[in-house]
């Protein structure tokens, strides 16, 4: 008996038509605030050479790790909110779950100390 399946269906939010556009709208401000805000703090330390110091070069990867974290959660999400739907291929739900355990790797380190 081979089982395999390439396609991974998920619960969905179960969205109503008239909710669709403000959950799709709130969702993509969200991820554009915080892609914005994060690459604002990476470009900060990156180009004022007087931050090139130990301490904020260790909290540069704070916004990296953020980036990470919401690359691979809100993209998804928002393809789900507009196509309502439930599938996703095996090999991106592999991809997903290896960044947001990098994700929770980095909070965890720093929550930790």
């Amino acid at each position: 008996m081979d089982n395999t399946s390439s396609i991974l269906e998920l619960n969905g939010f179960n969205l109503s038509s008239e909710s669709v556009f403000p959950a799709f709208l709130f969702a993509t401000l969200s991820y554009m605030i915080i892609l914005f805000c994060n690459l604002i703090l990476i470009l900060t330390i990156v180009l004022n050479k007087c931050l090139h110091q130990p301490m904020y070069l260790i909290l540069l990867n704070l916004p990296v790790n953020d980036l990470i974290g919401s690359s691979a959660l809100f993209p998804q999400v928002i393809k789900e909110i507009l196509t309502n739907s439930r599938t996703m291929p095996y090999s991106a739900c592999v991809a997903q779950a290896f960044f947001i355990h990098i994700y929770a790797a980095g909070v965890d380190g720093w929550v930790s100390e």
